[in-house]
């Protein structure tokens, strides 16, 4: 299935988007903080037989623009309205993981007409103790900061040197015990970092409180008015949806469901595409049902 790079122009930025063939509804998938949409490219390879795929790099990210505004979450919420608008043009089913989770629900409450279904991959629903303030998490963008925009070469020995867990309560070890040297993860995000504006690390690293702004679910939640799928990771793993924002969403959107998947952490489907697509597919055929009724 080939995917087709394209931009946008939002009027504040030139966003770097990719789509499939039009082989059904549009499904928009957003990436996290950091990333690009070649994240998800395994993950929208699966999806593209049933739905016509589109997933754009954020404001900074990827081939797409600087931000010269910012990047505040308001400053991604307009490029997406934009993108939703223009380059899609009707309501689409959105998949938004992590800071594009956050983007995806800010999104969702203000303009509820662009979106059919919307699935949020293990994002915060409020600006309190989310996982970007734990310290072993902090110190991880502290480091990609300093290394976002030098050459992959340099980046890639930092990344397999960086501290990580495979549980939240084993040891940190070097990621290149954990992964391997040669884990395709290290060139992947080592790539990423090198075209990220490292402006935006310094906003994440801001605080959530300047970062997210308005971001107040009993404000946001009962504004959307699709149905919606909370995707949580196993926080044993990472996972960084917490439980209490899973009780008060599921009581203040009109039209919730949660899903669990247990041994799998934050990147859902960025390691683990073809579980996360199971996992989401009984969410994806009611909403495609849905649609085909007349």
């Amino acid at each position: 299935m080939e995917l087709r790079e394209q931009s946008f122009a939002t009027g504040e930025v030139v966003l770097n988007y990719t789509e499939g063939p039009d082989n059904g509804p549009p499904l928009v998938v957003l990436h996290g903080g950091s990333g690009r949409w070649q994240y998800s490219e395994e993950f929208l390879q699966l999806l593209s037989p049933d739905w016509h795929v589109f997933a754009p790099d954020f404001r900074g990210h990827g081939k797409s623009s600087r931000g010269q505004s910012g990047y505040r979450l308001a400053d991604y919420v307009r490029d997406t309205t934009a993108f939703l608008e223009g380059a899609i043009g009707h309501s689409a089913t959105v998949y938004g993981h992590s800071l594009g989770g956050e983007v995806a629900v800010k999104t969702a409450s203000l303009r509820p007409d662009l979106f059919r279904a919307l699935i949020v991959g293990d994002a915060p629903l409020s600006i309190h103790n989310l996982a970007t303030e734990e310290p072993t998490h902090r110190a991880q963008n502290e480091l990609w900061l300093r290394l976002a925009g030098k050459s992959v070469d340099e980046i890639v020995p930092a990344l397999q040197d960086m501290l990580v867990r495979t549980t939240v309560d084993a040891p940190s070890r070097p990621a290149r015990d954990v992964l391997g040297d040669d884990h395709r993860r290290f060139a992947h995000q080592a790539l990423s970092l090198h075209q990220l504006d490292p402006t935006m690390l310094r906003a994440v690293l801001e605080g959530p409180s300047l970062m997210l702004g308005d971001y107040e679910p009993t404000q946001m939640l009962p504004a959307i008015t699709c149905p919606v799928l909370l995707l949580a990771a196993d926080p044993r793993h990472g996972g960084i949806l917490q439980e209490d924002e899973i009780q008060l969403a599921l009581a203040l959107l009109p039209e919730a469901q949660l899903v669990r998947v247990a041994g799998i952490g934050h990147p859902l489907h960025g390691s683990h595409p073809k579980e996360t697509l199971e996992a989401i597919t009984p969410f994806l055929q009611r909403v495609r049902q849905v649609q085909q009724i007349p």
